[in-house]
């Protein structure tokens, strides 16, 4: 029998979308493949009424609530994953492809000893043998991985799917007992960076309005933060923008940012560099606005308009609302 476990990652309480999102896909991996079961970890305080109505199938979600929990700490985070593995005896390991899994799941591929594939993209994952297919060189070619031992780890990229509403499934929970290690000094915190209060987190946003050098500087941003919140969305960036200081370091998209996977991408004065375009390749629509009609990111805009981003942006923006108006 093929025991997965799906680790569920949570910020500030609230599970995160990528989470729920590779549950679902486990899920449905182990309906096609018949005689398995589906089991989750989440570590730290949250309430589990959230996953109502967004997750499908039957599983058991262990728990381990404590406080300490809540931000993460990569040795107790280690620990915690290990021994549930251990106990339950499980032979696959999945999370979703974070910030956080790319630091956890090498550290616990080494403590394992097992093979570790990331960044695959759940349906080009050939089941039969355990390999996949992704993109390598900033999505410039792609690559086939073979594990070559029986325990799995994956991260799974996000992709543009709409979201399941009125989700069926069972699910047990069963609260940990708190560790032995729980209470243990092991690190201290010498310092937190939290987003702005109400942003939304890129990785999770459906819309992502982002923008380029092309802005010019912070002052160009504004317009683009009202047209995030008309629509629902977040802001994000380009690694020179960030470079520039012009917006945080946790907006960044790309290869050496976050991979990110909307249903709708606006790409402002940026010119699409093979580093940015890896962070957007499961991205539902692009719309790319530049005054450079030989950009690379019209390459792969499904929507493209060429013009200065300054006289583009209030114009796009006095039409949203005057639609929103008569709605």
């Amino acid at each position: 029998m093929n025991k997965f476990l799906v680790f569920l990652e949570q910020r500030g309480g609230t599970i995160k979308k990528a989470s729920i999102e590779t549950w679902n896909r486990v899920q449905e991996l182990a309906a096609e493949q018949g005689d398995s079961a589906v089991s989750g970890i989440l570590a730290g305080p949250a309430d589990l009424k959230q996953l109502d109505g967004y997750i499908v199938g039957d599983g058991v979600i262990y728990h381990a609530s404590e406080e300490c929990l809540a931000l993460y700490n990569p040795e107790r985070y280690a620990r915690l994953v290990k021994d549930t593995l251990q106990r339950e005896a499980c032979t696959t390991l999945f999370f979703a492809d974070t910030i956080l899994s790319r630091e956890l799941a090498p550290k616990l591929s080494v403590r394992l000893k097992a093979s570790l594939l990331s960044g695959c993209a759940m349906s080009d994952v050939a089941w039969h043998n355990g390999g996949c297919v992704r993109p390598v060189y900033a999505g410039s070619a792609m690559a086939s991985f073979l594990p070559e031992r029986t325990f799995r780890i994956y991260t799974i990229s996000s992709c543009a799917t709409p979201a399941i509403s009125n989700a069926r499934g069972t699910i047990t929970v069963i609260t940990l007992e708190p560790h032995s290690f729980a209470s243990e000094p092991l690190f201290s915190v010498v310092r937190r960076n939290l987003m702005r209060e109400g942003g939304l987190d890129v990785a999770e946003a459906g819309i992502i309005v982002a923008g380029g050098r092309g802005m010019g500087g912070t002052e160009g941003f504004f317009l683009l933060e009202q047209l995030a919140r008309l629509l629902g969305g977040a802001v994000g960036a380009s690694r020179p923008v960030v470079d520039e200081g012009w917006r945080p370091q946790c907006e960044q998209i790309g290869q050496t940012g976050k991979t990110v996977a909307p249903v709708l991408y606006f790409a402002f004065g940026i010119s699409g560099s093979l580093q940015h375009l890896a962070g957007i390749g499961s991205v539902g629509t692009v719309v790319a606005i530049n005054k450079d009609c030989h950009a690379p990111i019209f390459d792969v805009a499904d929507y493209g308009i060429v013009g200065d981003v300054h006289l583009v942006l209030p114009k796009l923006l006095d039409t949203l609302q005057e639609f929103l108006k008569r709605k």
